[in-house]
């Protein structure tokens, strides 16, 4: 189903509204470094993040790039997935966090991942999007930001 560019923009921005409230309401200390969002991904970082996410992630997520076989419940990084729908800062908070849903396998990375490396592996994800998937993304993290700010 594809919406018109206004309503996917107020579909965005609520859902990243309510994340934050659920997020915050969940006492979730998330990443700490907001000068690493909203991330732009760079060559070397998407890179680093292909290796790290091979690593770490294509076993239950699949490949951004190619798909593949997923694990129940795994969303797809790739841009018919949800995980664009999502700020920078939330979603590296759920890597290194866990995800802060009663029963979800999501595990946390924070002993095995710094946070850098977890903004390399968002880069590798968000440099397989589609321009216009990648420019909404990084739009709503900015809005996010911008939030967290005030």
């Amino acid at each position: 189903m594809t919406f018109p560019a206004r309503q996917r923009a107020s579909i965005l921005l609520l859902t990243l509204l309510a994340l934050a409230l659920s997020l915050a309401a969940c006492g979730g200390s998330g990443p700490a470094s907001g000068a690493l969002y909203p991330i732009e991904p760079t060559a070397a970082q998407a890179e680093a993040g292909r290796v790290l996410y091979e690593a770490n992630c294509i076993a239950c997520h699949a490949s951004p790039e190619s798909g593949g076989e997923r694990t129940l419940g795994a969303p797809a990084h790739d841009a018919t997935g949800h995980t664009w729908h999502h700020a920078d800062r939330l979603l590296a908070g759920w890597v290194l966090d866990g995800l802060p849903v009663q029963g979800s396998a999501m595990p946390a990375f924070r002993e095995l991942l710094t946070e850098q490396e977890v903004v390399d592996i968002l880069a590798y994800i968000k440099s397989a999007w589609p321009a216009d998937v990648r420019a909404w993304q990084t739009e709503g993290s900015a809005l996010y930001e911008e939030q967290l700010a005030e």
